[in-house]
């Protein structure tokens, strides 16, 4: 296989450790693939290190280990081990073809060509090859075209690459999201759209995972206006969603580099935690989302972050990280004018929060009796020490 495109390695490429594994693994015998050289020829940044290889695993094991290699069989049934050196890990899959799919899982055997591998992913510009050298490979002859193009392409038929795997549908809109431009293939939408009622057949772990890595790029809203008239969101995200407010909240997050997924998430739910509850039959929502979302909803529902008081008192009582994206909200529907956005932030990031100075023992030293009044008494003090700007007036 030649080389299609000759770039200057890149640091990742060349670092000690990467020139360690390579090295031992032999020239010709493994070479950088997926995302890493994806990303590089765009000039984004990397963050993962993935190698395919001629190697079975157990050789790749027997290789890396008599270097001093720490090797971790992660999905060795795959092909797949977890090369690890000085806290960086390398994921070094052997060459591998499908043998059955079912939709959600793949029973494999080990290939012998680039160009058989390649066949096996998902996106033509995921199958893209890079050696420590610099040489860029294109083992489908389509990939290069397509990512300098930013088109996300299925490999093949994009139907048949849906029904080996029905996550691809999402994966397909979250490339589209972060690497495409203009309208996305119709091929794809075609059989994203027809196989959009399998979805649900996947399990919630999976569904989340590339769900919120959709709601999470910078302004998600295109992609799920597509999504939406592909019937792909139709069985977890409500009907009637404002995407015009989550636009403008997407918006705002990004002009005061406050993105946070929890309030997108409770903008597509309409602000309404029962509607989050109903998402949950599909996804897999992390406690701290929901804890977020309901104090988010708290401050949402004070009288208004309009004042430097009012975004003081939201700080204090339901936190710096509500109070800001409830302030983002705000903003987005128009109820926060723009121009007070930069000194409701500078509070919200440097005001220090007090501590209340009253506590019920000292109320009891004054003579209240323990029990129920002694609360009402205390919370009473603390309205009135909070009304009064933090400060005790009484």
């Amino acid at each position: 296989m030649d080389s299609v495109k000759k770039i200057t390695p890149r640091d990742w490429m060349k670092t000690p450790q990467s020139l360690k594994i390579m090295t031992a693994l032999g020239e010709g015998q493994a070479m950088f693939v997926g995302g890493c050289v994806r990303n590089t020829l765009l000039d984004m940044d990397v963050t993962d290190i993935d190698i395919a290889t001629k190697h079975h695993p157990q050789k790749v094991i027997e290789i890396l280990e008599a270097i001093g290699v720490k090797v971790i069989p992660t999905g060795i049934d795959h092909g797949t081990v977890t090369a690890i050196i000085d806290k960086q890990p390398f994921e070094i899959t052997t060459l591998r073809k499908d043998v059955a799919t079912d939709g959600r899982r793949a029973v494999i055997a080990f290939a012998d060509t680039w160009q058989e591998d390649a066949q096996r992913r998902d996106f033509t510009m995921n199958t893209l090859l890079a050696d420590p050298s610099g040489h860029i490979y294109d083992p489908t002859g389509q990939g290069m075209q397509d990512l300098s193009a930013r088109k996300v392409i299925f490999v093949g038929q994009a139907e048949q690459r849906i029904k080996e795997d029905i996550l691809r549908i999402l994966r397909f809109f979250r490339f589209h999201a972060i690497y495409g431009q203009g309208a996305p293939n119709n091929d794809a939408l075609k059989a994203c759209a027809k196989y959009a009622d399998q979805i649900p057949t996947l399990s919630k772990e999976r569904i989340t995972q590339e769900f919120l890595k959709i709601i999470s790029v910078d302004n998600p809203v295109d992609v799920l206006r597509i999504m939406f008239d592909c019937g792909v969101l139709k069985d977890f995200i409500c009907e009637g969603a404002s995407l015009e407010t989550l636009s403008h909240l997407c918006t705002f997050q990004n002009r005061y580099n406050l993105a946070f997924v929890a309030s997108r998430m409770l903008a597509l739910a309409g602000f309404n935690m029962d509607k989050v509850k109903a998402m949950e039959d599909f996804l897999l929502l992390p406690k701290v989302f929901k804890k977020d979302m309901q104090a988010i909803n708290a401050v949402l529902n004070l009288p208004d972050l309009s004042s430097d008081h009012a975004v003081k008192v939201a700080i204090y009582k339901h936190g710096r990280v509500a109070t800001a994206q409830s302030l983002m909200i705000e903003l987005a529907t128009d109820r926060v004018m723009n121009g007070y956005a930069p000194s409701a932030i500078n509070i919200i990031q440097n005001w220090d929060i007090p501590n209340f100075p009253l506590t019920g023992q000292d109320l009891m030293q004054q003579g209240f009796p323990q029990g129920p009044k002694l609360g009402e008494e205390l919370s009473r003090r603390e309205d009135a020490w909070i009304d009064g700007g933090f400060t005790d007036r009484e």
